[in-house]
């Protein structure tokens, strides 16, 4: 079993965290956060906790210090996305040391190959979601301590709340459904740098019942996924680069998705096949889509069913640490990565888009 220690930042988003969490199932698996760079330099040069076969770097800073202590091959995976510089920066990198980069969605490894990341340490290894802690059954109880009674139309926005994620734009388009319709709250995790700003912008907007902040309002951290019981649809608001985990999340919860189109999103989602999906980043476009999946019980079944299907098919936790341990072992031998993907599942060929 391969040796691997993970580098992480000292807060990692909910991808990274839930991913290093089942990498380090692994019994040769340890994993320490980069607070003090010269000291995780330092520490990597000792050898502390361990001399591991692969140091696997998740995120620039933590490259950035691998590649200064460690003198093992080394695996990074960007948590937020690559800028032209560090694209530049990891494939001068790459010259002179063993790194191969593995991207969590196809649109990260396109904008680093693009800029010169070498096509053959550059991989795909799509997040995978722990089935285990999704659960769809509507608890009501949950929905009396947040706030929201029975008749109440519960959106929630999907992962934590950041620049890309754009949940204020999520808070303009629910309070325009509960314009027209006082049933419609939406429900934010309250995580996230913009996380403040965004029940900020509820409250500014003289609709602060409009927007619940879940931590917040319960007075304690909850995983996302206990938000899933409280919900009756998900919104998808990203305007730029998501982590693609949340989403696969309320997938595989068979939420009823709401979203607007990116690169990153539409990896994992298709208008009219597993969302209801806006052409632009428009509040009043996405408070239309709204209030018409709402009264559309056919589509709900329809896009939540095969959302699902796709989760199931192609996010599974095992898949993900399964390729993650070949590419471990073909780095840690010096052979050439090569990570098997899934075969096409019974969703996609019943759809025609293998």
């Amino acid at each position: 079993m391969t040796r691997v220690l993970h580098l992480l930042p000292e807060r990692p988003d909910l991808q990274t965290r839930r991913s290093i969490s089942a990498l380090s199932s692994n019994a040769g698996a340890a994993s320490c956060a980069v607070g003090s760079f010269a000291r995780a330099v330092a520490s990597l040069r000792r050898g502390e906790p361990f001399v591991p076969e692969v140091v696997h770097a998740w995120g620039m800073r933590a490259l950035a210090a691998a590649v200064l202590g460690a003198r093992t091959p080394i695996i990074f995976t960007p948590v937020e996305f690559p800028t032209r510089r560090a694209a530049r920066w990891l494939g001068a990198v790459m010259a002179y040391r063993d790194v191969h980069a593995v991207c969590s969605a196809a649109t990260q490894r396109r904008f680093l190959v693009e800029r010169g990341v070498p096509l053959g340490r550059c991989h795909l290894i799509r997040p995978g979601v722990d089935f285990s802690r999704v659960r769809r059954r509507r608890d009501a109880g949950l929905r009396r301590r947040l706030g929201l009674v029975d008749d109440d139309h519960v959106i929630l926005a999907a992962g934590e709340s950041t620049l890309g994620a754009a949940h204020e734009l999520a808070v303009w388009a629910a309070a325009i459904a509960h314009f027209v319709d006082a049933r419609f709250k939406l429900l934010l995790w309250g995580r996230g740098p913009c996380a403040e700003a965004s029940t900020r912008l509820a409250r500014s907007l003289g609709r602060e019942r409009v927007a619940v902040d879940a931590e917040a309002a319960l007075g304690t951290p909850l995983e996302f996924e206990e938000l899933l019981p409280a919900a009756d649809a998900a919104l998808v608001t990203a305007r730029g680069p998501v982590a693609t985990l949340p989403i696969a999340i309320c997938m595989a919860a068979g939420l009823p998705i709401v979203s607007t189109v990116t690169y990153s999103v539409a990896e994992l989602l298709e208008d009219r096949h597993t969302a209801v999906m806006v052409p632009r980043p428009a509040a009043r476009l996405l408070a239309r889509r709204l209030l018409d999946l709402k009264d559309d019980a056919a589509a709900q079944w329809s896009i939540s069913d095969m959302a699902r299907t796709e989760a199931y098919e192609y996010f599974s936790l095992t898949r993900f640490v399964e390729q993650f341990g070949t590419a471990y072992e073909q780095v840690a031998a010096g052979k050439k990565v090569e990570i098997p993907q899934p075969p096409p599942g019974a969703g996609r060929r019943f759809h025609q888009r293998v």
